[in-house]
């Protein structure tokens, strides 16, 4: 398949993820689920062809979200038709975990990261998710179905930087990442709309400048992103990791910081405890990465030219992990 077919299925798959937000009812939100799923399918096959591996990522994905799916329509049938509201919940419920691969139902994640290429982890870890998490509802009538949906919540943000220790390949490192952004990205649903809308544009920007530069690294294990990393790229790099870590004054940290300024104005406590935590780790899970590979970063200068696009996405990436968290405070 051409690139200009993979750009138009993606494009349709991100138009019905968008419609999420503006469906009326909880059909047309699983109409539109169902619908960005199909049409992101050919893309991770087609871009995935190459590696041998796309089908066991691409079969799992699929399995997975649509089990996520029927378990939704379950829901639906069962508020329709019975009266069993907090039963029909309770599968709506699981049906979302499933599908966005919340803690304890991640499993799929990593093991779909691992056989995707660095486009589908970006579509399938960032921008579709952010969508999907919108149309999550963020009351429900039952209290144990909202105290389970938080504290998935709660363990998917600190779970995954613990995760993230043990990975030994940058796309599980990268899995357990999503992991953990998904669950604060439900975090701030359950606060505001709006400081969702502003984690996700932050976080989606983020994670595509970090594709992008990994997508020219030739290796798999995290030792090795030193020494196969563009060496004109490690400025670039050097600068997202440590804005991922949080650490002041990059564009995570001050994103991190208005999320707990959020979480303490509404009383939430525990939240606040558990994005400290969760930052924390993820700190020194980041810096951890960037200690291992900073004594050969740079090193692979000889068989890579430098490009107008790669000096761009280089010079991009520094200014908006140094300035884009600056502009943040200022703005909000």
């Amino acid at each position: 398949m051409s690139s200009f077919g993979s750009i138009t299925f993606v494009l349709l798959s991100l138009t019905f993820s968008m419609c999420m937000i503006f469906a009326l009812s909880l059909f047309w939100v699983w109409v539109m689920l169902d619908l960005s799923t199909i049409f992101l399918i050919p893309y991770l096959v087609c871009q995935g062809t190459s590696s041998g591996r796309w089908y066991k990522g691409v079969a799992m994905y699929f399995v997975v979200q649509f089990m996520g799916s029927a378990l939704i329509l379950y829901s639906i049938m069962v508020f329709w038709i019975t009266s069993l509201e907090s039963y029909g919940e309770w599968a709506l419920l699981i049906g979302f975990i499933l599908k966005l691969g919340l803690f304890p139902m991640h499993f799929w994640v990593p093991r779909v990261f691992a056989n995707l290429h660095y486009g589908g982890i970006f579509i399938v870890g960032a921008a579709q998710k952010v969508f999907m998490i919108c149309a999550v509802p963020i009351m429900f009538e039952s209290s144990a179905c909202s105290m389970t949906a938080y504290a998935s919540a709660l363990a998917s943000a600190v779970y995954g930087p613990i995760a993230m220790f043990n990975s030994n390949d940058v796309k599980t490192f990268l899995a357990y990442s999503s992991v953990n952004n998904t669950g604060l990205m439900v975090i701030c649903n359950l606060v505001s709309t709006t400081l969702l809308g502003i984690y996700a544009f932050v976080y989606v920007v983020s994670m595509m400048f970090l594709v992008l530069i990994f997508s020219s690294y030739n290796g798999e294990s995290i030792s090795g992103i030193g020494t196969s990393l563009p060496g004109f790229y490690s400025a670039g790099f050097s600068s997202i990791a440590m804005s991922f870590s949080g650490f002041p004054p990059f564009t995570d940290f001050c994103l991190k910081f208005l999320v707990l300024m959020s979480c303490a104005e509404k009383g939430m406590w525990t939240m606040v405890f558990a994005v400290l935590m969760s930052g924390f780790i993820n700190l020194l899970v980041w810096i951890w990465l960037f200690i291992v590979n900073a004594r050969t970063l740079g090193s692979l200068n000889t068989n890579f030219k430098r490009s107008l696009y790669s000096s761009a996405l280089n010079t991009s990436c520094v200014l908006w992990n140094v300035c884009g968290g600056m502009v943040l405070m200022a703005v909000y």
